[in-house]
């Protein structure tokens, strides 16, 4: 592996954009994108540089033997296996705040519907229905519709949340 694929492995690997790299390392970013794409090398001022912001050893960065990083009780990951070791996090991040947005959504669609059908009996509305139409008339409402909604959103929520859970322990 090469000096700039390593550099570009390890910008991904710690969530920076060229600009958030280049700005750190006092470059502009197309200078970093010469770097990425092994159209320039950097000066060794920069390499030190990188070096110290990923805690990547010399020897790791510019030696072919030194894709592996250092970790634990001597065990060896590479930079492939830490990228998709990232790309697996995000997913199950992507897996849980769905799951908690559709719960949050089914709590709030349950809560309405509750809020709503209480609003519907009380004194004030029938009163009001009075002033419109004249009688004093009970007009049922059926809500069920938003209470099935809230169950099913809930149900998705709480799928997703399983589902993060479980593989997360697998794993």
């Amino acid at each position: 592996m090469e000096l700039g694929r390593k550099i570009y492995q390890l910008r991904k690997l710690s969530g920076m954009t060229q600009e958030q790299l280049a700005e750190k390392l006092n470059i502009s970013r197309q200078t970093l994108s010469k770097w990425e794409n092994e159209t320039g090398v950097p000066d060794v001022e920069s390499v030190v540089k990188i070096s110290t912001l990923f805690h990547v050893s010399l020897e790791e960065l510019l030696l072919e033997k030194g894709t592996h990083v250092q970790e634990g009780h001597g065990a060896q990951f590479t930079l492939e296996d830490m990228a998709k070791i990232n790309a697996y996090n995000r997913k199950m991040n992507l897996l849980l705040s769905g799951g908690l947005l559709f719960l949050a959504i089914g709590i709030l669609t349950a809560v309405f519907e509750k809020m709503l059908k209480s609003t519907t009996l009380s004194l004030s509305y029938i009163l009001y229905r009075y002033m419109v139409t004249g009688n004093y008339e009970y007009v049922p409402v059926d809500y069920t519709q938003l209470l099935v909604l809230a169950l099913l959103a809930g149900t998705v929520g709480l799928g997703l949340c399983l589902c993060y859970f479980i593989h997360g322990r697998k794993n």
